[in-house]
């Protein structure tokens, strides 16, 4: 086994914080997106962009989705919540509304966010297919696993086979995104597009927790092989 002696320390609990956030997995992960105020935060341009349209066409959603922008971008300055997240969520409904506006649909609102599968798929495949997965360049380090895992052979088939089920799981999104988005299903363009935070959320989680326990399993490994090779000299 190419366990790298150096890299030893002892195992983690399983819920334990990660390094640097004080907080487990789960609640590190929900804190990063805004938490609950995040989640709907990022959903309330699109709900009131459906809305809008469905009572008054593509105009009235185009203005009331701008209003909200604004509303949702300065309650959370305000709040000092993720302001960073805030302001990149605001740019990205306004880009949104605007590839709606441009293509004169309701439905191209929802063109930029059926992009991102897309590219989280080529991006996770290309990254297994290159020998460094993205679970591994990623969870690996927020949860303290060694700095050469590339060099310990379960920890990298874990982080490949984690890195395709993320890619799995949004070539799943992109495909039911593409026949929403052909069939003109604004509302549930729109449902499915809100639903993809809390999954993304899900996803984010389980993965750094199942890293937390790869990493953990490879410490305990080489721990025990660190005081078998002592026992031996």
């Amino acid at each position: 086994m190419d366990t790298p002696h150096s890299e030893v320390s002892t195992g983690s609990a399983l819920h334990s914080p990660l390094p640097g956030s004080g907080l487990s997995p789960g609640k590190a992960v929900i804190k990063r997106f805004g938490g609950a105020s995040g989640l709907v935060a990022t959903a309330a341009p699109t709900l009131v962009f459906v809305v809008a349209d469905r009572l008054g066409g593509l105009r009235l959603a185009l203005v009331s989705t701008t209003v909200t922008v604004i509303v949702v971008l300065a309650w959370r300055l305000r709040a000092k919540e993720q302001v960073r997240h805030a302001v990149i969520g605001a740019l990205v409904a306004v880009a949104c509304a605007a590839v709606a506006a441009g293509t004169g649909e309701a439905k191209g609102f929802f063109l930029l966010p059926i992009l991102v599968p897309a590219v989280a798929t080529v991006v996770c495949v290309l990254s297994v297919a290159a020998g460094r997965p993205l679970a591994g360049l990623v969870a690996n380090r927020l949860v303290g696993g060694p700095p050469r895992w590339r060099s310990y052979r379960p920890l990298r088939r874990f982080y490949g086979a984690a890195t395709l089920l993320i890619s799995v799981v949004s070539l799943a999104s992109l495909v039911a995104q593409v026949i929403l988005y052909r069939q003109a299903e604004i509302a549930w363009l729109a449902v499915l597009h809100i639903l993809m935070g809390p999954l993304w959320l899900a996803v984010t989680a389980a993965s750094l927790l199942l890293s937390r326990m790869a990493v953990t399993r490879y410490r305990k490994a080489a721990r025990q092989e660190s005081e078998y090779a002592g026992a031996e000299a």
